[in-house]
């Protein structure tokens, strides 16, 4: 089943659309996302599929933020994400801790918050936030993948790093670790800034490029269906979730 939530905020000039797909293969959608764009605050969560309550762990994050954001803006907001997420994290682990030894209960995930004339992206694990600025694509975010490190110190080429068998192996997520690490990304905005975030369900499907090439469109409703549509029609084997937000003004 696909949910869709179109919604446009006149007072900040923005346009946002959520959408989220289960995917060709799996039976149960561990993806949640959040646009609430009275409070300037976007998420997508990715749980980890192939461990335990996957979609518990993602939801939680969706709600501990959705809470957060219903309470504060602006930088009383942005102060106090990163110990909502450190308090799922610790969460999660004692849950998972509870259920057995080897129990993992994670999830990954990418928090954009518009504050006065600036983004701030947080973001833990490899669900992405893309700019889309006078017509080219910036990917934000790094992934926390080992395969990712291993790119970026030289020892694969992107090509490889794309195609990598193990490029789902996570070196950080909520849940997952002891060590809690979330890393940021701050910015100016700018009149017609378009945002994409997405879990790697949509990445695994598209590189890059083929996300370039497929934002020219006026209508970021139409693109994120279409993106949605196109990845399902090549048959993604993972879930998919993608929220877009385009500034109009500022």
């Amino acid at each position: 089943m696909m949910l869709e939530d179109y919604q446009q905020d006149y007072q900040c000039n923005i346009l946002s659309s959520g959408l989220t797909h289960v995917g060709c293969v799996r039976t149960c959608n561990e993806d949640a996302y959040l646009e609430m764009p009275d409070s300037g605050l976007w998420c997508v969560a990715d749980g980890m599929g192939g461990h335990h309550a996957g979609d518990l762990a993602s939801q939680r994050i969706v709600d501990v933020l959705a809470d957060l954001a219903h309470r504060f803006q602006g930088p009383a907001l942005l102060q106090r994400i990163k110990s909502v997420l450190k308090m799922v994290n610790t969460e999660l682990r004692e849950t998972a801790r509870h259920m057995g030894s080897n129990v993992v209960i994670g999830s990954t995930v990418v928090v954009l918050v518009l504050e006065g004339e600036n983004y701030h992206c947080f973001w833990t694990g490899d669900s992405r936030c893309y700019l889309w600025r006078n017509q080219e694509l910036q990917c934000i975010t790094r992934d926390h993948t080992a395969v990712s490190e291993a790119l970026a110190m030289g020892y694969l080429t992107p090509e490889e790093a794309y195609r990598h068998k193990r490029g789902n192996v996570l070196t950080q997520a909520i849940g997952a670790f002891d060590e809690f690490f979330v890393e940021v990304e701050s910015g100016i905005i700018y009149e017609n800034d378009t945002f994409l975030l997405c879990t790697d369900g949509l990445t695994k499907v598209f590189s890059d490029q083929m996300i370039a090439d497929r934002l020219h469109a006026p209508n970021i409703g139409d693109i994120n269906s279409s993106l949605i549509n196109e990845a399902v029609s090549l048959g993604a084997k993972d879930n998919l979730t993608s929220v877009m937000l385009a500034i109009e003004g500022i």
